[in-house]
């Protein structure tokens, strides 16, 4: 299916990633300090709401229980 076929039921939907966080209706572009004349990826995806910001800016690991791993060859 092309990008083109799919449709939301609304653009308020339309939900911002920025380097795996999502965007919260408060934060402009601007306030990111994006870099001039640099790519910035972001996705773009279709959520009817946000997860809860969280204050400190991380997860809670104890009741996620979740663990990373990052391999530098």
């Amino acid at each position: 299916m092309d990008w083109e076929e799919e449709q939301v039921s609304s653009p308020n939907i339309l939900r911002l990633i920025y380097q795996g966080r999502f965007l919260h209706g408060n934060v402009t572009l601007g306030a990111l300090k994006l870099p001039l004349g640099k790519t910035t990826v972001m996705h773009l995806v279709a959520r009817e709401t946000l997860p809860e910001p969280n204050s400190q800016g991380q997860r809670n690991r104890e009741k996620t229980g979740e663990s990373n791993c990052c391999v530098i060859l």
